[in-house]
């Protein structure tokens, strides 16, 4: 059973059968360029499916596995991060190299912003991306997020953008 679903997409918790393409995904090198730098390794992306992903989420917040509806094939995990008490939801997308370029990334990060603001009515959203990954700062500029910040991750040659959303057609909160 879905989540929520786009004209392409459909999102659900983590099942077994997708721990083959999250496997696939997490160990290709070019996904992980921009979110961490290196590719996982076998074990590790195997364990991290098993203990953290399979079967999760089970409410709204989390990255829920991402299908392929025509297929109904796993190609990613997409979603909301909760709130951590002092950062609004963070926006989430990662999708499996073979379907990039496909404009799903957006269709999800669409679905998501518009569960964030019409069905949860949240104010504010939050993003964030590594510096150079034009693809995501695309999505994220047509969905009208601004950059507010950039954080320059010691040791690692990475500077990491923060960005956020507003819902505009809501009163900002009062201080």
């Amino acid at each position: 059973m879905f989540f929520c679903v786009t004209s392409r997409l459909g999102f659900r918790a983590h099942q077994p059968q997708d721990e083959a393409g999250f496997v696939a995904m997490h160990t290709d090198r070019e996904v992980r360029r921009f979110v961490g730098g290196s590719a996982w390794s076998l074990q590790k992306a195997q364990a991290r499916f098993r203990e953290e992903y399979l079967a999760q989420p089970t409410e709204t917040y989390g990255l829920w596995a991402t299908v392929l509806r025509s297929e109904d094939t796993f190609i990613g995990s997409c979603g909301l991060r909760a709130p951590d008490g002092s950062h609004p939801p963070s926006l989430a997308f990662y999708l499996a190299r073979p379907h990039w370029g496909r404009g799903l990334a957006s269709e999800a990060a669409r679905c998501f912003v518009d569960l964030a603001f019409h069905r949860l009515n949240l104010r504010c959203i939050a993003a964030e991306v590594q510096e150079g990954h034009r693809a995501s700062e695309r999505i994220l500029s047509k969905l009208g997020f601004r950059l507010v910040s950039r954080e320059n991750i010691a040791g690692a040659s990475r500077v990491i953008c923060h960005y956020e959303l507003r819902d505009s057609s809501r009163p900002a909160p009062l201080l």
